[in-house]
């Protein structure tokens, strides 16, 4: 008899789902936040030094030139230094970069919305309130419509409450209420403008994917009548090569073939193998993330076939790769998910860790399945160079990609999409995936599943 639930619980669960809600919101904001600011960051610094000038040189423009009602230069000054270390970018240490995406947030607020806001409140001319509207189209240029919408309300907050503090602070309302109209339609148009462009950006990945999928299953064709003819040659070739040393033995007038080139001989037909069962494994991969993930069935699994198939089927850039990775002895548990997910998202994991192993010149690969009360886990620890700190937050960032040379430098590599399909498989099969490393010295991805029989689901 089944005990019922207490109703003690459904409160606390209730505020711990929406405090999972609003942390997954946040979560996401700090991720567009980072986008966007990656997508301004050339920009940046000639954003700094012409903000940090312009904001300097209009005052004796406004102050003198053509006076206005009301200047302010310390406010000027203090806005105008606010775009000094978007300048200084290329000079920031390392371990500050971390904070870029948080500051340029801060630095837009502080000099467009606030400062260009508060002076067209407490002035209300016709200049001040051209700057404006140009300062909402700079704006939305610069963001997208959810970043946008928060930087120019909180500045704006700001900026009214300060008005509202100001002493002899005068509002022009008859002025301001003509130009509300106009500040509205320039919103809204381009909001507009962004949702349209945002939908062709769209509409292009479309198109890219259904080409993708289309020359995937053209592939499948050639690559197995490549594979049916090298299992062919596999098999016959034995024959020949001894039919060739039988007919040199007895003296026959054969063409003279190298021992070497017919080693080389036997062991290209692994080759064609190998190569064959990696653009397969390749297009699987292409297909799969191309399919919506929400859509993928789930069904019981066993953590220890999916790990082995994956290093089974992984294709191995030769001997040595395989060598560098061992598999803990011990170890298994029941999983709820896809057999193909879980071997992709173990895939990308062992091609990073190769691939950073590969150029830093050291390290090994450990992979371990670690049954646990709480979660599940499968953890693929590799001591090579590690990740540095800055880049750590955002490996899981869609379309961010990067990779550390041995001289410490950073080049971006590759589309930026498999850490971030990882944790959408992940979580669509109710677990995560979180990294933890130490620069130089190891990295470490742990896979959590949840018990499949709770039916728990992040």
């Amino acid at each position: 008899m089944s005990t019922p639930p207490d109703n003690s619980t459904r409160p606390r669960q209730f505020f711990r789902m929406q405090l999972w809600l609003l942390l997954r919101a946040l979560a996401r904001f700090e991720t567009t936040m980072f986008l966007r600011t990656r997508y301004s960051q050339p920009k940046m610094v000639a954003i700094g030094v012409v903000g940090s000038f312009s904001l300097a040189v209009y005052y004796p423009v406004w102050a003198y030139l053509f006076p206005q009602p009301y200047e302010n230069l310390p406010m000027r000054l203090l806005c105008s230094a606010t775009f000094i270390p978007l300048a200084l970018l290329p000079w920031w240490p390392r371990r500050l970069r971390t904070h870029l995406p948080t500051y340029w947030y801060f630095a837009m607020t502080v000099a467009m919305p606030f400062f260009v806001g508060y002076m067209t409140l407490r002035n209300a001319t016709p200049a001040w309130l051209m700057t404006h509207l140009a300062c909402v189209m700079l704006l939305m240029m610069l963001f997208d419509i959810a970043s946008f919408l928060v930087v120019f309300t909180l500045g704006s907050l700001i900026a009214a409450l300060v008005f509202a503090l100001s002493p002899e602070a005068h509002l022009h309302t008859q002025t301001m209420l003509e130009y509300i109209p106009l500040l509205l339609f320039a919103m809204v148009g381009g909001a507009t403008c962004t949702v349209s462009s945002n939908m062709a950006e769209q509409t292009r990945i479309d198109a890219l994917t259904a080409a993708s999928n289309n020359i995937a299953h053209e592939l499948r064709t050639p690559l197995g009548s490549l594979r049916i003819a090298a299992r062919a040659v596999a098999r016959f070739m034995p024959d020949l090569l001894r039919s060739h040393r039988l007919a040199e033995s007895q003296g026959l007038p054969v063409p003279d073939v190298r021992a070497q080139n017919l080693h080389a001989l036997e062991r290209s037909i692994g080759v064609m193998e190998r190569e064959v069962t990696y653009a397969n494994t390749i297009i699987d991969m292409l297909l799969l993330s191309a399919r919506p993930i929400g859509e993928v069935p789930l069904t019981p699994l066993g953590a220890r076939e999916c790990v082995e198939q994956a290093l089974r089927r992984f294709p191995y850039g030769s001997r040595a790769e395989r060598e560098r990775i061992t598999l803990s002895p011990t170890g298994d548990f029941r999983l709820l998910g896809e057999e193909a997910l879980v071997v992709h998202v173990l895939f990308n994991l062992l091609r990073n860790a190769l691939f950073h192993i590969d150029r830093a010149g050291k390290g090994e690969i450990g992979v371990y399945i670690e049954p646990d009360e709480q979660a599940n886990r499968i953890r693929v620890l590799d001591t090579g160079p590690g990740i540095p700190p800055d880049v750590l937050p955002r490996i899981f960032n869609r379309f961010y990609s990067y990779s550390s040379d041995s001289a410490g430098s950073g080049t971006i590599t590759g589309l930026g999409i498999g850490l971030a399909f990882c944790r959408a498989a992940m979580e669509h099969m109710g677990g995560g995936i979180a990294c933890r490393t130490n620069l130089g010295e190891f990295t470490e991805f742990t896979l959590t599943f949840p018990h499949p029989e709770t039916g728990d689901r992040q």
